[in-house]
């Protein structure tokens, strides 16, 4: 990007403000301690000399910087095709499928369960896309599959749909090891300490409050020990899992996410990290998680900047989300408010839920296309304006002179090209062209451009050794 150009960046706290977000942290793992029920995890921590009374891990200021001073401030993110991957925290901007709805929608089929089928379908989908640069195994839930293997059959499905870098939903430890595998046997490489990254999962949540799961801990582990991104997360309620003062869940996230960092660090110093948040206000009229608060954009905004700005490290949060239940107006507002905040807040990635609905839950294949036009839009944003000497125009204004136009000089005729213009949205419909109530309009566009994807998708993009070689490991681990 050239130093005449003014980008835009959302910002919310002074040096000062973040300063004390770290101090506040600081002070609650060292007094507070954070829990980590993983025995894996406990081990790491005592065998580095770290407090640890019964489940509870003391971390000390000097520990918490000793991570820091090894986790890197960007790295490569490979696709399985070297010319998608991504330079994360070195100006590349990641945007994957989602992690983990449970159903998908769309205007012919309404809401249906989610199933292998889909799985393939949506990563099908995401790799088509012109907008998302990464994929994800994990669309929507393959209910259909038996838990013992679904791990399995979801990553055949990926590794022969999509040769993006992409996510994955959290497996145990012995499965993200096994997944890890699958990519080995298609990359035809060693994933390893010090290797090349291809896997990472959407997120490694701590449990709010102040708590990691055993779940989590033996997923960071078991990335950091094969060289692979752990990005950091959180789902902390405010005024539920967390206090109710946004400026207290932030501290309190960092708190957390400091401490898994120092995890990953202390299994492989150098492993690649992600500072990721997926905080929300709480709803407190009905107790529950609100992806649909315009107070989710000043956490992600404030987060952001401790992860950018004070960490200097690749950052994330979780843009397009929405509580409402269909394409409506509250889903419009509410996915470009949260989407907006993540790609102006200067984020490097996305904890993608591109096209979901219903607070997580629910994966609408029309709403996955506008998603990918309002994250068109605010790249154009993000990448800001000239204030070169050309783009002053003096001279252009001068050569048209008063009550003449623009529309013929050579400055309009080389540049027009250039401007954003919508895919799905439409700025050319008239009344006599398009009734005024018609409001499925866009939802029209949106749903012949998935299923033009879907129609042009080749059967697989491995071959037939991959093919084989995935398929005798499944048959080795089912």
């Amino acid at each position: 990007m050239s130093d005449m150009m003014r980008k835009v960046k959302l910002s919310m706290f002074e040096d000062s403000d973040l300063q004390r977000v770290h101090d506040y942290s600081v002070q609650m793992l060292q007094k507070t301690g954070i829990k980590f029920t993983s025995e894996r995890a406990l081990e790491i921590f005592r065998s580095h000399g770290f407090k640890v009374e019964g489940t509870q891990v003391f971390i000390s200021e000097k520990q918490v910087r000793t991570a820091l001073e090894t986790a890197p401030s960007h790295f490569i993110f490979h696709g399985i095709n070297e010319d998608r991957s991504l330079d994360l925290g070195g100006g590349a901007y990641g945007v994957p499928g989602p992690i983990g709805p449970v159903s998908i929608q769309n205007l012919d089929e309404g809401i249906q369960p989610g199933t292998l089928k889909r799985v393939e379908e949506l990563v099908k989908i995401y790799q088509a896309s012109p907008v998302m640069t990464m994929n994800s195994n994990n669309g929507v839930e393959a209910t259909d599959i038996p838990v013992e293997t679904r791990h399995l059959e979801i990553m055949r499905t990926t590794l022969r749909h999509t040769n993006k870098p992409f996510y994955t939903k959290l497996f145990s430890y012995e499965t993200m090891h096994q997944a890890i595998d699958m990519i080995e046997l298609v990359t035809g490489e060693k994933l390893e300490r010090g290797g090349k990254v291809y896997l990472g999962p959407g997120s490694a949540p701590s449990m709010s409050p102040m708590s990691y799961s055993t779940e989590v801990a033996d997923n960071i582990i078991a990335l950091a020990e094969r060289g692979q991104l752990v990005t950091m997360g959180t789902a902390t309620t405010t005024g539920i899992t967390g206090p109710i003062n946004i400026f207290g869940t932030i501290a309190m996230q960092n708190a957390e996410i400091l401490a898994g960092i120092v995890l990953t660090q202390l299994v492989n110093p150098g492993n690649p990290v992600g500072y990721g948040v997926g905080a929300c206000p709480g709803n407190m009229r009905g107790g529950q998680y609100c992806c649909g608060s315009p107070g989710r954009v000043m956490l992600q905004i404030g987060s952001m900047e401790m992860g950018k700005r004070y960490y200097n490290l690749p950052s994330r949060t979780i843009p397009y989300s929405t509580d409402s239940l269909t394409n409506d107006i509250q889903c419009g507002i509410e996915s470009y408010e949260g989407t907006m905040c993540n790609i102006l807040s200067n984020a490097d990635y996305q904890l993608s839920e591109i096209g979901t609905l219903d607070g997580l839950m629910t994966t609408s294949y029309e709403k996955t296309i506008i998603d990918e036009e309002i994250t068109s839009r605010l790249l154009y944003i993000r990448d800001g304006i000239s204030v070169s000497e050309e783009a002053g125009s003096v001279e252009v204004v001068e050569e048209v002179g008063s009550g003449g136009t623009f529309l013929t000089t050579d400055d309009t005729l080389d540049y027009m090209y250039d401007a954003w213009y919508p895919s799905v949205s439409d700025w050319n419909s008239t009344l006599e062209g398009r009734p005024v109530d018609d409001y499925e309009y866009m939802l029209r566009r949106a749903n012949k451009e998935w299923k033009r994807r879907l129609e042009e998708a080749p059967a697989t993009l491995l071959n037939e050794a991959q093919e084989e070689a995935l398929a005798d490991y499944i048959k080795q681990h089912s």
